[in-house]
């Protein structure tokens, strides 16, 4: 005989709507982990595509930036053209600038490229505006909300060659 008690047990009949408010207790918050998993991903990828795009523009300048012999950092005109190539490189991924841009959004105006002439060294700077996929703003609990927009910045520093 055994020395559990009935009671202990409660018939199957009672149990059959359990599955289901199990179900709706839990789907939301993994609903929830599943969104915040995507929407980390696709932000952690265009920080990526950001990246490769501002090296290779810091890259391609790095390589012409020098005067001649002299080791000194391109002026006028030159610079200013190196500096719209190596936008035209970070945007859309040549300096000519002609495609799509590898970023949706992503303008030259989001790029920025400066030339120290003491250390020979280039900067180049990106701010993208990174919109959530999913929402603008999430809300609170107290009524507020909180915004999903927020600015990825990215920037390299290398020495002219």
């Amino acid at each position: 005989m055994s020395n559990c008690h009935p009671a202990a047990f409660p018939p199957r009949r009672s149990l059959n709507g359990l599955a289901m408010v199990e179900f709706v207790l839990t789907a939301p918050v993994l609903l929830l982990l599943l969104c915040a998993t995507a929407e980390f991903s696709r932000m952690m990828i265009l920080y990526s595509a950001i990246i490769v795009g501002v090296r290779g523009a810091a890259r391609f300048v790095a390589g012409k930036a020098l005067e001649g012999t002299n080791g000194q950092l391109v002026q006028g005109t030159t610079w200013t053209t190196l500096v719209t190539q190596a936008r035209n490189m970070a945007v859309f991924g040549n300096a000519a600038g002609t495609g799509a841009a590898i970023l949706p959004g992503l303008t030259v105006a989001h790029i920025n490229v400066t030339g120290t002439a003491a250390t020979n060294n280039i900067t180049v700077a990106s701010t993208y505006p990174y919109q959530a996929m999913f929402a603008g703003s999430m809300p609170t609990f107290f009524g507020g909300s909180i915004s999903t927009a927020f600015t990825l910045s990215v920037s390299t520093t290398m020495r002219a060659l």
